[in-house]
């Protein structure tokens, strides 16, 4: 399904908001390039943390997912999904919002962070890999947008999977951040106001259109229909 595949780029061009984010908790990490093969360890441990954390919070938001879905309202839900993602482009400007904080949750950000602050001093694959998790669940508006998306797709797997592939769209950038350090720095502005908001424009459009189910194949298939063949349906 077309929609499931915007999720890995959703991640690649996203992942650019993690030089401002994420990055610096890489470069923060000890730095012992002469051993290579604990280095990349490392920081693999890392990032497959943040993407199992993004695939569980996936698996959580296809619980809601599911729910409309069995009740027959995963039509309105990829509408009302595409809307809010254009309503939070509308009202942050044009710009991907970088960090969205919940008053409620604050205490728990508190402790996520106290918690990454003693595993930055690790340097096992082992403290990386609970590093990345708790990164995960840190307040980023990217995450939100990406789980909003999911959300859409009607299933625990098919939400799962897709931010699964999110989060390895996020791989290319942070592996590169973590090997050249803050000479990739300069990436950021530019290509994050410049492409992801273009990029979110159509996926919140292809939500959209799915809702429609104006019977295109792959992009707005007809709901109930024999050609919605995809991972957002259930068996």
């Amino acid at each position: 399904m077309v929609l499931l595949g915007t999720a890995f780029v959703f991640g690649l061009l996203g992942s650019l908001h993690c030089l401002g984010m994420c990055a610096p908790l890489i470069w923060a990490l000890p730095q012992d390039k002469a051993k290579q093969s604990k280095w990349w360890a490392n920081r693999l441990a890392y990032n497959f943390g943040r993407s199992i954390t993004y695939a569980l919070l996936g698996v959580t938001i296809g619980l809601l997912g599911q729910t409309f879905a069995l009740a027959g309202l995963q039509q309105y839900m990829s509408i009302i999904a595409g809307a809010v993602l254009l309503l939070i482009l509308l009202f942050s400007k044009g710009h991907v919002p970088l960090n969205i904080g919940f008053g409620p949750a604050t205490k728990l950000f508190a402790w996520v962070r106290s918690k990454m602050g003693r595993l930055i001093r690790g340097n096992t694959a082992g403290s990386n890999l609970m590093l990345g998790l708790l990164n995960g669940l840190l307040p980023c508006g990217l995450v939100y947008m990406a789980l909003v998306a999911a959300l859409s797709m009607g299933t625990i797997v098919g939400s799962g999977v897709y931010m699964v592939l999110f989060g390895l769209g996020t791989f290319p950038m942070m592996i590169a951040a973590a090997f050249l350090g803050s000479r990739i720095k300069g990436l950021k502005s530019g290509l994050l106001n410049r492409w992801a908001p273009r990029f979110l424009v159509v996926v919140s459009l292809l939500l959209i259109m799915r809702g429609l189910g104006l019977g295109i194949p792959y992009v707005s298939p007809a709901f109930g229909s024999e050609k919605e063949i995809s991972i957002c349906q259930t068996p």
